[in-house]
């Protein structure tokens, strides 16, 4: 199994964990690191999320997820003609450009899911032919249980 964090998974845990979701969804992203590890679950990072992370604009909270992207990626997708031909199709749904991105990186790289807090993406991503599955990282456990049996 192959999964791919978009970056708002990588920021989760530095959010503002006040707000009950974004702490269960924190919570969730650690777990599904965790579970990707004990289980040598492949876990891909990309050009476009090195790109998105440095674009952060509070200094500390950057480099904190860049750490925790370095730390976290076991599988490194290269930008290839056809990734962005494929983030093309899917910015033409419309998906918004990392999103898209995000998804042909993910596409390319054969990955099972794709993690992200973000519904809407969650919803244009069921519009699409791809095989990735996108959920929210509450929802990856129960999916990754189900698609191990």
């Amino acid at each position: 199994m192959k999964i791919y964090l978009d970056n708002c998974c990588y920021g989760r845990p530095y959010d503002d964990r006040t707000q009950k979701n974004i702490g269960m969804e924190a919570d969730a992203v650690m777990a599904a690191i965790e579970l990707c590890k004990l289980s040598e679950i492949t876990i891909v990072g990309s050009p476009a999320l090195i790109v998105e992370i440095g674009k952060i604009e509070a200094d500390d909270i950057r480099k904190k997820v860049r750490e925790f992207y370095d730390n976290t990626v076991t599988e490194f997708i290269s930008l290839s003609s056809d990734i962005v031909l494929r983030a093309r199709d899917f910015m033409a749904i419309p998906m918004k450009k990392y999103d898209s991105y995000h998804l042909a990186f993910a596409a390319a790289a054969r990955a099972d899911f794709l993690l992200t807090t973000d519904k809407k993406f969650i919803n244009k991503a069921a519009r699409t032919d791809t095989a990735v599955k996108v959920v929210n990282p509450i929802n990856f456990l129960p999916e990754a249980e189900r698609w191990a049996q």
